[in-house]
Protein backbone atom coordinates (compact mmCIF):
# COMPACT_ATOMS: atom_id res chain seq x y z
CA UNK A 1 0.00 0.00 0.00
CA UNK A 2 2.82 2.38 0.87
CA UNK A 3 4.63 1.43 -2.34
CA UNK A 4 1.50 2.16 -4.37
CA UNK A 5 1.15 5.53 -2.63
CA UNK A 6 4.80 6.34 -3.32
CA UNK A 7 4.61 5.45 -7.02
CA UNK A 8 1.33 7.34 -7.48
CA UNK A 9 2.71 10.36 -5.64
CA UNK A 10 5.81 10.36 -7.82
CA UNK A 11 3.67 10.21 -10.98
CA UNK A 12 1.52 13.11 -9.85
CA UNK A 13 4.55 15.17 -8.82
CA UNK A 14 6.10 14.64 -12.27
CA UNK A 15 2.80 15.70 -13.82
CA UNK A 16 2.82 18.87 -11.70
CA UNK A 17 6.43 19.66 -12.60
CA UNK A 18 5.58 19.38 -16.30
CA UNK A 19 2.79 21.91 -15.88
CA UNK A 20 4.98 24.28 -13.92
CA UNK A 21 7.56 24.09 -16.70
CA UNK A 22 4.97 24.57 -19.44
CA UNK A 23 3.43 27.44 -17.49
CA UNK A 24 6.80 29.13 -17.13
CA UNK A 25 7.45 28.75 -20.86
CA UNK A 26 4.05 30.21 -21.73
CA UNK A 27 4.50 33.13 -19.34
CA UNK A 28 7.86 33.95 -20.95
CA UNK A 29 6.17 34.25 -24.35
CA UNK A 30 3.92 36.98 -22.99
CA UNK A 31 6.51 38.64 -20.76
CA UNK A 32 7.14 42.20 -21.84
CA UNK A 33 4.69 42.04 -24.73
CA UNK A 34 2.76 45.02 -23.36
CA UNK A 35 5.91 47.12 -23.56
CA UNK A 36 6.79 46.04 -27.07
CA UNK A 37 5.37 47.41 -30.29
CA UNK A 38 4.80 45.34 -33.39
CA UNK A 39 7.45 45.96 -36.02
CA UNK A 40 5.91 48.78 -38.04
CA UNK A 41 8.27 48.22 -40.98
CA UNK A 42 7.38 44.59 -41.66
CA UNK A 43 4.09 44.58 -43.52
CA UNK A 44 4.62 42.43 -46.63
CA UNK A 45 1.84 42.10 -49.18
CA UNK A 46 -0.59 39.60 -47.70
CA UNK A 47 -3.65 37.58 -48.62
CA UNK A 48 -6.06 36.46 -45.90
CA UNK A 49 -8.35 33.48 -46.52
CA UNK A 50 -11.68 33.05 -44.74
CA UNK A 51 -13.31 29.66 -45.41
CA UNK A 52 -17.03 29.58 -44.59
CA UNK A 53 -19.61 26.86 -44.12
CA UNK A 54 -22.72 28.18 -42.44
CA UNK A 55 -23.62 31.61 -41.15
CA UNK A 56 -21.71 31.70 -37.85
CA UNK A 57 -23.11 33.87 -35.05
CA UNK A 58 -19.93 35.97 -34.93
CA UNK A 59 -19.51 36.31 -38.69
CA UNK A 60 -20.52 39.98 -38.85
CA UNK A 61 -17.94 40.84 -36.17
CA UNK A 62 -15.34 38.69 -37.93
CA UNK A 63 -15.91 40.59 -41.18
CA UNK A 64 -15.88 43.95 -39.39
CA UNK A 65 -12.42 43.20 -38.03
CA UNK A 66 -11.02 41.43 -41.07
CA UNK A 67 -11.97 44.11 -43.58
CA UNK A 68 -10.74 46.99 -41.43
CA UNK A 69 -7.21 45.92 -40.57
CA UNK A 70 -4.44 48.40 -39.83
CA UNK A 71 -2.32 46.95 -42.63
CA UNK A 72 -1.17 48.78 -45.77
CA UNK A 73 -1.63 46.12 -48.48
CA UNK A 74 -3.69 43.00 -47.92
CA UNK A 75 -6.33 41.15 -49.91
CA UNK A 76 -9.14 38.97 -48.62
CA UNK A 77 -10.38 35.75 -50.22
CA UNK A 78 -13.65 34.43 -48.81
CA UNK A 79 -14.39 30.85 -49.92
CA UNK A 80 -17.96 29.72 -49.25
CA UNK A 81 -18.64 25.99 -49.18
CA UNK A 82 -21.65 25.95 -51.54
CA UNK A 83 -23.68 28.31 -53.68
CA UNK A 84 -26.75 27.66 -51.50
CA UNK A 85 -24.90 28.18 -48.23
CA UNK A 86 -26.56 30.92 -46.12
CA UNK A 87 -23.14 32.45 -45.51
CA UNK A 88 -22.94 33.47 -49.19
CA UNK A 89 -26.03 35.66 -49.04
CA UNK A 90 -24.92 37.14 -45.75
CA UNK A 91 -21.45 38.03 -47.06
CA UNK A 92 -22.84 39.57 -50.25
CA UNK A 93 -25.28 41.66 -48.27
CA UNK A 94 -22.50 42.75 -45.92
CA UNK A 95 -20.25 43.78 -48.83
CA UNK A 96 -23.04 45.78 -50.43
CA UNK A 97 -23.26 47.81 -47.24
CA UNK A 98 -19.52 47.88 -46.60
CA UNK A 99 -17.71 47.65 -49.97
CA UNK A 100 -14.10 46.50 -49.90
CA UNK A 101 -12.05 46.74 -53.10
CA UNK A 102 -9.68 43.93 -52.17
CA UNK A 103 -12.26 41.35 -51.06
CA UNK A 104 -13.01 38.44 -53.41
CA UNK A 105 -15.80 35.94 -52.79
CA UNK A 106 -15.76 32.52 -54.43
CA UNK A 107 -17.48 29.15 -54.10
CA UNK A 108 -15.58 26.00 -53.19
CA UNK A 109 -15.27 23.74 -56.20
CA UNK A 110 -17.50 20.73 -55.71
CA UNK A 111 -15.33 17.99 -57.14
CA UNK A 112 -14.56 14.99 -54.97
CA UNK A 113 -12.20 15.80 -52.13
CA UNK A 114 -10.15 13.58 -49.85
CA UNK A 115 -9.68 16.03 -46.99
CA UNK A 116 -11.65 18.27 -44.66
CA UNK A 117 -13.76 20.86 -46.48
CA UNK A 118 -11.86 23.70 -44.83
CA UNK A 119 -8.61 22.30 -46.22
CA UNK A 120 -10.16 22.06 -49.68
CA UNK A 121 -11.16 25.73 -49.49
CA UNK A 122 -7.69 26.75 -48.29
CA UNK A 123 -5.91 24.86 -51.07
CA UNK A 124 -8.24 26.35 -53.68
CA UNK A 125 -7.56 29.88 -52.44
CA UNK A 126 -3.79 29.38 -52.11
CA UNK A 127 -3.61 28.25 -55.73
CA UNK A 128 -5.06 31.59 -56.88
CA UNK A 129 -2.82 33.90 -54.84
CA UNK A 130 -1.21 36.75 -56.82
CA UNK A 131 2.49 36.59 -57.65
CA UNK A 132 3.32 39.66 -55.54
CA UNK A 133 1.93 38.19 -52.31
CA UNK A 134 4.57 37.44 -49.68
CA UNK A 135 2.34 36.13 -46.88
CA UNK A 136 -0.81 34.00 -46.83
CA UNK A 137 -2.88 33.96 -43.66
CA UNK A 138 -6.19 32.43 -42.72
CA UNK A 139 -8.68 32.59 -39.88
CA UNK A 140 -11.92 30.98 -38.77
CA UNK A 141 -15.30 32.69 -38.75
CA UNK A 142 -15.49 32.68 -34.94
CA UNK A 143 -12.30 34.74 -34.67
CA UNK A 144 -12.87 38.45 -34.03
CA UNK A 145 -9.69 40.11 -35.33
CA UNK A 146 -8.62 43.34 -33.65
CA UNK A 147 -7.24 46.19 -35.77
CA UNK A 148 -3.65 44.98 -35.58
CA UNK A 149 -4.39 41.28 -35.81
CA UNK A 150 -2.66 40.80 -39.17
CA UNK A 151 0.37 42.87 -38.18
CA UNK A 152 0.69 40.87 -34.97
CA UNK A 153 0.29 37.53 -36.72
CA UNK A 154 2.72 38.31 -39.56
CA UNK A 155 5.41 39.85 -37.37
CA UNK A 156 7.31 36.59 -36.54
CA UNK A 157 7.72 35.85 -40.27
CA UNK A 158 10.27 38.65 -40.45
CA UNK A 159 12.86 36.09 -39.41
CA UNK A 160 14.03 34.15 -42.45
CA UNK A 161 13.97 30.79 -40.66
CA UNK A 162 10.34 31.23 -39.54
CA UNK A 163 7.86 29.93 -42.10
CA UNK A 164 4.67 29.52 -40.05
CA UNK A 165 3.22 31.77 -37.35
CA UNK A 166 0.26 30.70 -35.24
CA UNK A 167 -2.10 32.70 -33.09
CA UNK A 168 -3.34 31.42 -29.74
CA UNK A 169 -6.91 30.54 -28.74
CA UNK A 170 -8.25 31.47 -25.31
CA UNK A 171 -11.80 31.08 -24.06
CA UNK A 172 -13.14 33.84 -21.80
CA UNK A 173 -16.77 32.73 -21.52
CA UNK A 174 -19.64 35.00 -20.62
CA UNK A 175 -21.71 32.00 -19.56
CA UNK A 176 -20.84 29.66 -16.69
CA UNK A 177 -22.80 26.58 -17.73
CA UNK A 178 -21.07 23.23 -17.41
CA UNK A 179 -20.15 22.73 -21.06
CA UNK A 180 -18.69 26.20 -21.45
CA UNK A 181 -16.53 25.91 -18.33
CA UNK A 182 -15.39 22.39 -19.24
CA UNK A 183 -14.16 23.63 -22.61
CA UNK A 184 -12.54 26.67 -20.99
CA UNK A 185 -10.74 24.55 -18.36
CA UNK A 186 -9.59 22.00 -20.94
CA UNK A 187 -8.37 24.64 -23.38
CA UNK A 188 -6.53 26.58 -20.66
CA UNK A 189 -4.57 23.46 -19.73
CA UNK A 190 -4.13 22.45 -23.37
CA UNK A 191 -2.72 25.84 -24.41
CA UNK A 192 0.23 25.28 -22.06
CA UNK A 193 1.01 22.04 -23.89
CA UNK A 194 0.40 23.54 -27.33
CA UNK A 195 2.87 26.39 -26.75
CA UNK A 196 5.58 24.02 -25.55
CA UNK A 197 5.07 21.31 -28.19
CA UNK A 198 4.47 23.56 -31.22
CA UNK A 199 0.86 22.52 -31.74
CA UNK A 200 -0.52 25.25 -34.00
CA UNK A 201 -4.06 26.63 -33.90
CA UNK A 202 -5.88 26.93 -37.21
CA UNK A 203 -7.99 29.90 -36.12
CA UNK A 204 -5.14 32.29 -36.95
CA UNK A 205 -2.28 31.12 -39.18
CA UNK A 206 0.24 32.98 -41.36
CA UNK A 207 2.61 31.39 -43.88
CA UNK A 208 5.66 32.84 -45.58
CA UNK A 209 6.10 32.60 -49.34
CA UNK A 210 8.63 29.77 -48.96
CA UNK A 211 5.92 27.68 -47.31
CA UNK A 212 2.69 28.50 -49.16
CA UNK A 213 4.37 28.29 -52.60
CA UNK A 214 5.87 24.88 -51.91
CA UNK A 215 3.65 22.22 -53.52
CA UNK A 216 4.18 19.96 -50.51
CA UNK A 217 1.95 22.22 -48.44
CA UNK A 218 -1.06 21.93 -50.75
CA UNK A 219 -0.41 18.24 -51.37
CA UNK A 220 -0.38 17.54 -47.64
CA UNK A 221 -3.40 19.70 -46.82
CA UNK A 222 -5.30 17.93 -49.59
CA UNK A 223 -4.98 14.65 -47.70
CA UNK A 224 -5.61 15.84 -44.14
CA UNK A 225 -8.77 16.18 -42.11
CA UNK A 226 -7.63 19.37 -40.38
CA UNK A 227 -5.32 22.24 -41.22
CA UNK A 228 -3.37 23.11 -38.08
CA UNK A 229 -1.80 20.37 -35.96
CA UNK A 230 0.07 18.89 -38.92
CA UNK A 231 1.72 22.23 -39.73
CA UNK A 232 4.62 21.42 -37.42
CA UNK A 233 5.61 18.39 -39.50
CA UNK A 234 5.15 20.41 -42.71
CA UNK A 235 7.45 23.11 -41.33
CA UNK A 236 10.04 20.45 -40.50
CA UNK A 237 9.86 19.05 -44.04
CA UNK A 238 10.48 22.54 -45.45
CA UNK A 239 13.30 23.30 -42.97
CA UNK A 240 11.26 26.13 -41.50
CA UNK A 241 10.27 26.99 -37.95
CA UNK A 242 6.77 27.20 -36.54
CA UNK A 243 6.41 29.89 -33.88
CA UNK A 244 3.60 31.52 -31.93
CA UNK A 245 2.54 35.15 -32.03
CA UNK A 246 1.30 35.94 -28.50
CA UNK A 247 0.01 39.35 -29.63
CA UNK A 248 -2.39 37.43 -31.89
CA UNK A 249 -4.08 35.75 -28.94
CA UNK A 250 -7.76 35.62 -29.84
CA UNK A 251 -10.59 35.56 -27.32
CA UNK A 252 -13.71 33.45 -27.75
CA UNK A 253 -16.70 34.18 -25.49
CA UNK A 254 -19.04 31.55 -26.96
CA UNK A 255 -21.03 29.22 -24.79
CA UNK A 256 -21.45 25.56 -25.59
CA UNK A 257 -23.56 22.64 -24.37
CA UNK A 258 -21.91 19.97 -22.22
CA UNK A 259 -22.18 17.16 -24.77
CA UNK A 260 -20.90 19.44 -27.53
CA UNK A 261 -17.90 20.41 -25.39
CA UNK A 262 -16.93 16.75 -25.04
CA UNK A 263 -17.32 16.25 -28.79
CA UNK A 264 -15.14 19.30 -29.35
CA UNK A 265 -12.39 17.99 -27.05
CA UNK A 266 -12.58 14.57 -28.71
CA UNK A 267 -12.11 16.11 -32.16
CA UNK A 268 -9.10 18.04 -30.90
CA UNK A 269 -7.56 14.80 -29.64
CA UNK A 270 -8.30 12.96 -32.90
CA UNK A 271 -6.51 15.82 -34.64
CA UNK A 272 -3.48 15.40 -32.36
CA UNK A 273 -3.56 11.59 -32.72
CA UNK A 274 -3.46 11.89 -36.49
CA UNK A 275 -0.98 14.68 -36.98
CA UNK A 276 1.28 15.34 -34.01
CA UNK A 277 4.24 13.27 -32.87
CA UNK A 278 3.65 13.98 -29.17
CA UNK A 279 0.12 12.60 -29.00
CA UNK A 280 1.01 9.42 -27.16
CA UNK A 281 3.07 11.36 -24.65
CA UNK A 282 0.06 13.63 -24.00
CA UNK A 283 -2.27 10.63 -23.80
CA UNK A 284 0.02 8.71 -21.44
CA UNK A 285 0.42 11.74 -19.20
CA UNK A 286 -3.37 12.16 -19.10
CA UNK A 287 -4.11 8.51 -18.29
CA UNK A 288 -1.36 8.20 -15.69
CA UNK A 289 -2.23 11.45 -13.90
CA UNK A 290 -5.92 10.50 -13.71
CA UNK A 291 -5.07 7.05 -12.38
CA UNK A 292 -2.56 8.44 -9.86
CA UNK A 293 -5.05 11.04 -8.64
CA UNK A 294 -7.74 8.38 -8.18
CA UNK A 295 -5.39 6.04 -6.32
CA UNK A 296 -4.17 8.78 -4.00
CA UNK A 297 -7.70 9.95 -3.18
CA UNK A 298 -8.66 6.36 -2.30
CA UNK A 299 -5.49 5.72 -0.28
CA UNK A 300 -5.83 9.04 1.52
CA UNK A 301 -9.33 8.12 2.68
CA UNK A 302 -8.10 4.67 3.68
CA UNK A 303 -5.16 6.06 5.66
CA UNK A 304 -7.49 8.49 7.37
CA UNK A 305 -9.89 5.70 8.28
CA UNK A 306 -7.02 3.68 9.74
CA UNK A 307 -5.85 6.61 11.81
CA UNK A 308 -2.61 7.09 9.85
CA UNK A 309 -2.73 10.88 9.87
CA UNK A 310 0.83 11.38 8.63
CA UNK A 311 0.37 9.16 5.59
CA UNK A 312 -3.00 10.75 4.87
CA UNK A 313 -1.44 14.20 5.21
CA UNK A 314 1.39 13.38 2.82
CA UNK A 315 -1.03 12.01 0.23
CA UNK A 316 -3.23 15.07 0.59
CA UNK A 317 -0.19 17.29 0.20
CA UNK A 318 0.72 15.67 -3.12
CA UNK A 319 -2.86 16.06 -4.39
CA UNK A 320 -2.94 19.71 -3.37
CA UNK A 321 0.50 20.37 -4.90
CA UNK A 322 -0.49 18.84 -8.24
CA UNK A 323 -3.77 20.72 -8.39
CA UNK A 324 -2.14 23.96 -7.30
CA UNK A 325 0.62 23.60 -9.92
CA UNK A 326 -1.89 23.32 -12.76
CA UNK A 327 -4.14 26.05 -11.34
CA UNK A 328 -1.23 28.44 -10.77
CA UNK A 329 0.15 27.93 -14.29
CA UNK A 330 -3.25 28.56 -15.83
CA UNK A 331 -3.98 31.54 -13.59
CA UNK A 332 -0.64 33.18 -14.41
CA UNK A 333 -1.13 32.70 -18.14
CA UNK A 334 -4.71 33.94 -17.91
CA UNK A 335 -3.53 37.07 -16.12
CA UNK A 336 -1.02 37.84 -18.88
CA UNK A 337 -3.66 37.31 -21.55
CA UNK A 338 -6.13 39.51 -19.67
CA UNK A 339 -3.58 42.34 -19.59
CA UNK A 340 -2.97 41.94 -23.32
CA UNK A 341 -6.66 41.95 -24.21
CA UNK A 342 -7.43 44.96 -22.03
CA UNK A 343 -4.47 46.85 -23.49
CA UNK A 344 -6.05 46.68 -26.94
CA UNK A 345 -9.43 47.80 -25.60
CA UNK A 346 -11.05 44.39 -25.35
CA UNK A 347 -13.14 42.90 -22.56
CA UNK A 348 -12.18 39.90 -20.53
CA UNK A 349 -14.08 37.76 -18.04
CA UNK A 350 -12.61 35.22 -15.66
CA UNK A 351 -14.20 32.62 -13.41
CA UNK A 352 -11.21 31.33 -11.41
CA UNK A 353 -13.08 29.53 -8.63
CA UNK A 354 -15.52 27.76 -10.95
CA UNK A 355 -12.70 26.91 -13.32
CA UNK A 356 -10.72 25.40 -10.43
CA UNK A 357 -13.63 23.12 -9.63
CA UNK A 358 -13.74 21.81 -13.18
CA UNK A 359 -9.97 21.33 -13.25
CA UNK A 360 -10.35 18.56 -10.67
CA UNK A 361 -12.83 16.81 -12.95
CA UNK A 362 -10.89 17.36 -16.17
CA UNK A 363 -8.51 14.36 -15.80
CA UNK A 364 -11.51 12.01 -15.96
CA UNK A 365 -13.37 13.88 -18.68
CA UNK A 366 -10.14 14.14 -20.63
CA UNK A 367 -9.50 10.39 -20.34
CA UNK A 368 -13.00 9.70 -21.61
CA UNK A 369 -12.36 11.96 -24.60
CA UNK A 370 -8.97 10.32 -25.18
CA UNK A 371 -10.52 6.86 -25.29
CA UNK A 372 -13.17 8.13 -27.69
CA UNK A 373 -10.49 9.80 -29.85
CA UNK A 374 -8.43 6.62 -30.06
CA UNK A 375 -11.50 4.68 -31.20
CA UNK A 376 -12.90 7.34 -33.53
CA UNK A 377 -12.99 6.64 -37.24
CA UNK A 378 -16.15 8.55 -38.20
CA UNK A 379 -16.33 12.31 -37.65
CA UNK A 380 -19.50 14.37 -37.89
CA UNK A 381 -18.35 17.97 -38.27
CA UNK A 382 -20.78 20.72 -39.18
CA UNK A 383 -23.19 18.31 -40.82
CA UNK A 384 -20.58 16.52 -42.96
CA UNK A 385 -19.81 12.91 -42.09
CA UNK A 386 -16.19 11.89 -42.69
CA UNK A 387 -14.64 8.46 -42.48
CA UNK A 388 -10.95 8.65 -41.57
CA UNK A 389 -9.35 5.25 -40.89
CA UNK A 390 -5.86 6.78 -41.07
CA UNK A 391 -4.34 10.28 -40.91
CA UNK A 392 -4.05 10.68 -44.68
CA UNK A 393 -7.10 8.65 -45.67
CA UNK A 394 -10.14 10.90 -45.47
CA UNK A 395 -13.43 10.06 -47.16
CA UNK A 396 -16.71 11.98 -47.16
CA UNK A 397 -19.54 9.54 -46.46
CA UNK A 398 -22.26 12.16 -46.42
CA UNK A 399 -22.32 15.72 -47.69
CA UNK A 400 -25.10 18.22 -48.17
CA UNK A 401 -25.02 22.00 -48.33
CA UNK A 402 -25.29 23.76 -45.00
CA UNK A 403 -28.87 24.95 -44.54
CA UNK A 404 -29.48 25.79 -40.92
CA UNK A 405 -28.62 29.39 -40.10
CA UNK A 406 -27.12 29.79 -36.65
CA UNK A 407 -28.84 32.28 -34.31
CA UNK A 408 -26.96 35.55 -34.07
CA UNK A 409 -26.28 35.52 -30.36
CA UNK A 410 -23.10 35.77 -28.36
CA UNK A 411 -24.42 32.97 -26.16
CA UNK A 412 -25.48 30.67 -28.98
CA UNK A 413 -25.23 27.01 -28.08
CA UNK A 414 -23.23 25.56 -30.95
CA UNK A 415 -20.02 23.68 -31.47
CA UNK A 416 -16.93 25.74 -32.09
CA UNK A 417 -15.49 25.29 -35.57
CA UNK A 418 -11.88 26.26 -34.80
CA UNK A 419 -10.30 22.83 -35.07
Amino acid sequence: MYLLATVSSLCLIIFAVFYLYWGSHAARLYRGILNQSTDEDYTPVATVILPLRGNDPFLVHCLDGLLNQDYPDYRVKIVVDHVSDPALGFVKQYLRRHPHPQCEVSIRRQESVSCGLKNASLVQAIQTVSADVEVVAWLDADVLPHRRWLRDLVSPLREAEVGIASGIRWYAPQSTNAGTLVRHAWNAAAVLQMLSMDIAWGGSIALSRSVFQDPRLSDTLSKMMWDDTGLKSIANQLNQKLVFAPAATMINAESIAFDSSLQFITRQMVNARFYHSHFWFIATLGFVSALAQTVLVGLGLLFLQQGQQLAAGLVSGVLVFAGAAVAFSIYRLGSRIEQLVRSRGGQFRRHPLKTLGYLWLMPYLFCGCLIAAIRTRTINWRGVIYYAPAPFEVYINHYEPFQKAAPVSVRAELENVSI
